[in-house]
């Protein structure tokens, strides 16, 4: 799937990768949903499911449940005027440079982290579809 970015606007949502693709979605910081100090954008499960699939990386990723990919999300602290991305362990340096440039990051003060929430198939030993 290619994803165009026309504005230059720091984005925060979710992503997956479906090989060597991502999916994602994401909106500006300045549209996302505000929690505590955090903004945040979309679900996971939910993106899962109202998915209606159009690319062959959608077909591939909707033949599985929503966590067998790896999967990420980018959350907004404007107070902070930085960016926490939460990854899956599988991504590797390459794919967490491309997720900072598909959310129009670069440049941005951002900060990678882990999070149990984010195990796909591959990382999670107890994983069953």
């Amino acid at each position: 799937m290619q994803v165009y970015i026309t504005n230059h606007t720091p984005r925060v949502g979710i992503f997956f990768k479906i090989n060597t693709d991502f999916l994602i979605d994401a909106v500006p910081l300045t549209d996302g949903e505000p929690y505590g100090d955090a903004v945040g954008y979309s679900g996971h499960y939910e993106f899962h499911e109202i998915l209606e699939p159009s690319t062959p990386s959608e077909c591939r990723f909707k033949m599985h449940d929503y966590d067998y990919y790896p999967r990420g999300r980018v959350v907004g602290f404007p107070k902070k005027n930085s960016f926490t991305l939460y990854t899956d362990p599988c991504l590797t340096p390459d794919d967490v440079s491309r997720v900072i440039s598909l959310f129009a990051l670069d440049g941005q003060t951002v900060e990678v982290a882990g999070d149990e929430h984010y195990r796909c198939s591959a990382c999670n030993k107890s994983y069953l579809e």
